[in-house]
């Protein structure tokens, strides 16, 4: 899920990403692509509708990445407001949600008024996002006294530019562009290729009937009497089929309606677990993480109960991701568990029925992304979907058997039965590609991706020397992933009444465990092998990898905690967390994607991992370092990755240029902090859960409300004694 320069050496890593020929004399496709470096912007969204805007709310053309999105399209392209033909002074912004932001502005001096007038015109812009549109409330108020006439003009422009085609600035001609105005209807511009269709529809919505258009401006005429001000509201819809004409929807800041994208948002709050009495950290960033989750939410309207899943992250990756909506919704089975049923909908409406090398597809794999935008249409992009991971077909697993232990209804997940024994059935044919009982990748599509683990970057899997190992690779990750696949779908196939499948996996899984150890343990070393490479030979690289087979008990007691003292040594623990890559590895880079870079989510599987196995003093370390970094960030909101620097005395936390915020799989973290130091552990199948609090002295206390098992709802509360042991009513 890089987003970083394809074929950039240095600080920033290269892209997961290649490239492959056009098809039809149409730019080359970017999987990946940059960003384009420049000043700060303002991000806004609602489900996959979002607008990135400069600073001062504006859209230049002269700035690639801004714009208005929805449906991997930009249906907005330029935005510039201005009055009487000069450019609005910012003054001051507030992003009031993820879905609205405030604007005030003051207009310059007139240079040809024969002498200075003493007022001041204030010009206040409110935007809000919702699904498929973008409403904005403009104020124009006059302080001086007198009665002002202004000319109010919107410069605006759609290029229907592909998502893809904006972050690699591989740009596509397009010469099917039309554009329409009435007074009536508004101004109407259409881009249409085949049956793919984009149109983007502007409004005058309320407060002026005189408004025309020519040249690319949106003209408005302007009358401002003293204390009264004058108002004017727009309506952007962003169309994808054709015949749609939403009605006009009421002022979200004038109208005491609620409109359904607050409704949708109220009723997350309200649904969702809450903590209280926390340690002022993990308060902070829990509630933040909350409110993440409400912008990454997306909804598959396919399916009667729209139910939601995560988008991957925002803003580029608003979209279904297997890996990382995944673990996403795995993360937040304490706190939503529903969020696993979206998630489990969406992928499977999606996994591979057929053979495809050109998409990396197999019968039974669950996709690794999917687009919808005219590049992943007509093949330029081959996101429609892309198969290209080897560790979202167990992981779907993984998250099937654990919403299984929290929600307990076997018959409402028995839809997911026969995508379950797809899943099975690909991990023990096409994952394993040699037969040697474990999983390897290999690409075959004309510019896949080199690697299909979560380390998903060109330069994610190094040898020790730093150059790439050949193909098949398999990660330890991947394996402990499977192992942990078998075993927990092992009591939903009992449920669902098939016994042999159920007698069969917990065998098939401890029979991987045995292998996996004999094969990969590095007794010198004290850990297992970061992977296997095409020539079966063990790559001793040092990475946080071995932390996810912690994660999930793949190593016995004594090999287990051996493998975590080296997680904990200075070279992979800066201090904020665990650096993808050893400071020891002759291509470390504290600045890159994946060669040092920290992670939040693979350092918290890491805790969990250190938990499991008795760790307790070091899984606190993590989490207290990993909170330490996140509240040095703008909101305390926690991004995807962030540099490995090691940690001084009086450091901050320094952020990695392209991450994602917020990610999911990032802000899940501060959830599965929560669900690692109470120590829960569901069964609602027998109408339990199981809680083993262990508090460190700088959390003494936690009250987790609103906890959803089976059909129940629990408040649980745990507290720190003094001899340093928890307790919990």
């Amino acid at each position: 899920m890089a987003d970083v320069s394809p074929g950039m050496s240095g600080s920033r890593g290269v892209s997961p990403r290649g490239t492959r020929e056009p098809r039809g004399g149409e730019p080359a496709p970017v999987r990946g692509g940059a960003l384009v470096s420049g000043p700060r912007s303002v991000v806004l969204n609602d489900g996959a509708t979002f607008v990135v805007s400069a600073d001062d709310g504006s859209i230049s053309p002269q700035t690639s990445r801004l714009g208005l999105y929805s449906d991997d399209t930009r249906f907005l392209s330029q935005h510039d407001l201005r009055i009487n033909g000069r450019r609005l002074h910012a003054v001051g912004s507030s992003r009031l949600s993820y879905r609205h932001a405030r604007w005030l502005y003051t207009v310059d001096h007139d240079p040809a008024e024969a002498r200075p007038v003493d007022r001041t015109i204030a010009v206040t812009l409110d935007r809000t996002l919702g699904e498929r549109r973008m409403h904005e409330d403009i104020g124009i108020q006059e302080y001086g006294g007198d009665e002002v006439t202004l000319l109010l003009t919107l410069q605006i422009e759609s290029d229907f530019a592909d998502l893809f085609e904006v972050r690699s600035e591989r740009w596509q001609q397009r010469t099917s562009l039309a554009t329409t105005w009435t007074r009536r209807d508004g101004l109407e511009t259409r881009y249409v290729r085949d049956d793919f269709l984009r149109r983007c529809v502007l409004r005058v919505a309320s407060g002026q009937r005189h408004a025309t258009y020519a040249n690319g401006r949106l003209q408005v005429p302007v009358h401002v009497t003293p204390h009264e001000g004058w108002r004017l509201c727009l309506q952007y819809d962003l169309i994808s089929r054709d015949g749609d004409r939403p009605a006009i929807a009421r002022c979200p800041l004038q109208s005491p309606v609620i409109d359904h994208t607050e409704r949708l948002r109220r009723s997350w709050q309200d649904s969702v677990s809450r903590v209280r009495r926390a340690e002022p950290r993990l308060q902070t960033v829990f509630d933040q993480a909350v409110d993440d989750f409400a912008a990454l939410r997306l909804l598959d309207h396919d399916f009667s109960k729209n139910v939601p899943f995560p988008a991957a992250g925002i803003p580029w990756f608003v979209a279904p991701f297997g890996r990382d909506s995944i673990i996403a919704s795995l993360q937040t089975l304490p706190v939503h568990p529903m969020f696993a049923v979206g998630t489990l909908q969406t992928l499977a409406k999606w996994q591979a029925t057929a053979d495809d090398a050109g998409r990396d597809a197999e019968p039974g794999k669950i996709p690794h992304e999917l687009r919808v935008g005219e590049w992943a249409k007509f093949g330029t992009a081959p996101e429609w979907p892309y198969y290209g991971t080897a560790d979202a077909t167990p992981l779907y697993l993984m998250l099937l058997g654990s919403a299984y232990r929290w929600l307990g209804d076997a018959e409402m997940l028995r839809p997911f039965r026969d995508t379950a024994c797809r899943c099975l059935d690909w991990i023990d044919r096409s994952g394993d590609l040699d037969g040697d009982g474990f999983q390897e990748y290999r690409p075959r599509a004309p510019g896949g991706y080199r690697n299909q683990c979560w380390r998903d970057a060109e330069d994610g899997v190094l040898d020790e020397q730093g150059n790439y190992p050949p193909h098949p690779i398999g990660t330890c990750d991947m394996q402990a992933y499977v192992y942990a696949a078998k075993r927990g779908m092992a009591g939903l196939f009992g449920d669902w009444g098939d016994h042999d499948v159920a007698a069969r996996l917990p065998v098939e899984a401890e029979a991987l465990r045995r292998r996996f150890i004999d094969a990969w343990w590095l007794e010198d070393e004290g850990t297992v092998a970061f992977a296997m490479d095409g020539n079966k030979r063990l790559l001793r690289t040092h990475t946080a990898n071995p932390g996810h087979c912690l994660w999930l008990g793949m190593l016995d007691g004594e090999r287990g905690r051996r493998a975590a003292a080296r997680l904990m040594e200075p070279e992979l623990f800066s201090g904020w967390g665990l650096r993808s890559l050893s400071a020891a590895h002759p291509r470390y880079d504290p600045h890159s994607y994946q060669r040092g870079g920290v992670w939040p989510h693979d350092t918290m599987l890491t805790a969990a991992g250190l938990r499991r196995y008795g760790l307790r003093d070091e899984c606190w370390r993590l989490i207290d370092a990993l909170l330490s970094a996140a509240v040095g960030f703008e909101r305390a909101q926690i991004p995807e990755l962030f540099a490995g620097l090691a940690r001084g005395r009086d450091d901050a936390p320094m952020p990695y240029e392209h991450a994602n915020t917020p990610q999911a799989w990032a802000a899940g973290t501060p959830f599965h902090a929560v669900r690692i130091l109470l120590g829960l552990e569901p069964d609602a199948p027998a109408q339990r859960i199981y809680v083993d609090p262990q508090l460190p002295p700088w959390c003494p206390e936690i009250e987790m409300e609103n906890v959803r098992v089976g059909n129940a709802r629990v408040n649980v509360r745990a507290w720190r004694r003094r001899d340093g042991s928890s307790d919990v009513d």
